[in-house]
């Protein structure tokens, strides 16, 4: 007698795993090589400030011990520095478990989620998994149409995913538009403005300023940060969401218990107060992204503007061959079919070794 298959919901086997980045692990083992370059997750080559690797290796004396379920510690810290009110941020398992939590806790089947064309991909899968209907809006300049979005909102849209920078194009809202379509918004809808790379973008005179500024003006603007690129964290997997009272207290019902390590926490906690270790890695990522970009485009190629750590790049084969030229010679860039951009592909900004190691292997085979 045949035993039946347990089903999952349906709407499980539309949904495909989010695809990371190769690691340089998995390529030295598979290709039996040595010394790879990873340049395709966006992380920080610089790793993070030696302020929180010490506080990371102190942790390990309290690892039989359960982490403070709220990270109360991290969240003061973040609310004092950025300027909010007490209780207005709840730390996550990366921002990927606050965006997690807004579509647990604010969509039903048949709900509307709306974003843009080449948004974060994730946007779509959480929403999905919850049933919402997704409405994609094209995008404008392979950035946001903020103002077409927030024409495509409805009576069931619940949620509207911004992130700004935008990945993986590297294009952002300026402050006048967002603020033009905070205003637009009906306010029971849920603005969120995934903005994991807004220290790179801070400096432009017309990056909008959302925390405090907008956050207070606007109870539906939800922020989303993380500690995984400038503060060089990304194994740790922190994030951070900034909201309402109302909004953290709900996601708050859900989020699961201890979910943020007791290493973790003291790490971030230590990077917060290490701004000097900040100011000297964007600076040097900043500078080796511009000479980059303008040694890809001494090879003929088309790159975009970015206001992140990564470059958006246009090929003149297909991402995922070049992808796999690149990997034979031990350089890891980032192609993306899964957005729909075969033509494209996103490359981080390394170091000046590894940034002259992709520049090299590329002029090989583009020859």
């Amino acid at each position: 007698m045949t035993q039946a298959l347990i089903s999952p919901r349906p709407v499980v086997w539309e949904l495909s795993p989010y695809i990371p980045g190769r690691s340089i692990a998995e390529v030295e083992r598979e290709l039996r090589l040595k010394n790879v370059v990873k340049l395709a997750s966006n992380e920080n080559p610089y790793g993070p400030s030696p302020k929180a690797a010490a506080a990371y290796r102190k942790a390990v004396k309290s690892l039989h011990l359960y982490p403070e379920g709220p990270s109360p510690l991290l969240r003061r810290s973040l609310e004092r520095r950025l300027g909010l009110p007490d209780g207005s941020v709840i730390v996550g398992n990366g921002s990927d478990e606050i965006i997690r939590l807004l579509c647990e806790a604010f969509l039903d089947s048949g709900d509307e989620v709306v974003v843009s064309q080449y948004a974060f991909i994730r946007f779509r899968q959480q929403a999905r998994l919850m049933n919402a209907d997704v409405v994609e809006v094209p995008a404008s300049g392979w950035g946001h149409d903020l103002e077409a979005m927030a024409r495509a909102v409805t009576s069931r849209t619940k949620l509207v995913f911004v992130a700004n920078p935008n990945n993986p194009t590297g294009t952002y809202n300026s402050a006048d538009e967002v603020a033009n379509f905070l205003k637009a918004l009906p306010p029971s809808v849920l603005a969120v403005f995934d903005e994991a790379y807004e220290p790179y973008a801070r400096a432009r005179s017309d990056f909008p300023i959302s925390l405090p500024r907008l956050m207070g003006e606007f109870p539906n603007c939800v922020v989303l940060r993380t500690f995984s690129k400038v503060h060089g964290l990304a194994g740790l997997r922190v994030g951070y969401g900034a909201a309402s009272l109302e909004i953290v207290g709900y996601l708050d019902r859900i989020r699961m218990p201890f979910n943020v390590s007791v290493p973790a926490q003291l790490a971030c906690l230590a990077a917060l107060e290490d701004a000097s270790y900040v100011r000297q890695t964007l600076k040097k990522t900043l500078g080796e992204r511009e000479w980059l970009a303008k040694a890809l485009r001494g090879l003929g190629l088309l790159v975009g503007e970015s206001a992140t750590n990564f470059l958006f790049v246009e090929l003149p084969r297909p991402g995922r061959e070049i992808f796999e030229q690149l990997l034979a010679l031990g350089v890891i860039i980032r192609p993306l079919d899964e957005y729909g951009l075969g033509r494209h592909a996103r490359i981080s900004v390394g170091d000046a070794s590894g940034n002259r190691r992709l520049l090299k292997a590329m002029n090989s085979i583009l020859k």
